[in-house]
């Protein structure tokens, strides 16, 4: 699970019941149950249990009074998912709500999460000049 990481992107539509067949080049690697939170992109994110686990263990291991509001953001808005026997997942009407997803969802692969944004542009329709130039310079000062 996860050897090779989550990658790549998907568009898949929401339907009237506020399910969405999740990419099955998702599925196998997330496992199942998996857990599906907000992120601070005003985006859904979607964690494998064991990658769940490595962030609350992260959240424990620091002062709960600097991460209290952190705990509360992620793990209070997270569900555990879990699709049918179509590949369908069931999203949260607030979810939904948070990320403005109404219609096409966009899957991103980002490793060791899967990112769910509305709509159904490409994600490199998004980064503009300035924005891969900053990337540039990040991955330099941090030597990739």
């Amino acid at each position: 699970m996860l050897e090779n990481g989550l990658v790549g992107n998907y568009t898949r539509t929401l339907d009237a019941k506020g399910r969405v067949f999740f990419p099955a080049e998702f599925r196998e690697d997330l496992g199942t149950p998996f857990i599906i939170t907000v992120n601070l992109d005003k985006s859904l994110t979607a964690y494998s249990m064991p990658e769940w686990e490595k962030f609350q263990e992260k959240l424990r291991s620091l002062p709960k009074a600097q991460v209290k509001d952190i705990t509360r953001f992620f793990c209070g808005n997270a569900a555990k998912a879990e699709p049918d026997k179509q590949g369908r997942v069931m999203l949260k009407k607030d979810h939904l709500d948070f990320a403005g997803i109404d219609g096409d969802i966009t899957f991103i692969g980002c490793g060791d999460r899967v990112e769910l944004w509305p709509g159904s542009k490409s994600p490199l329709e998004k980064y503009d000049e300035k924005f891969l130039a900053d990337i540039n310079e990040q991955m330099l000062e941090l030597g990739i």
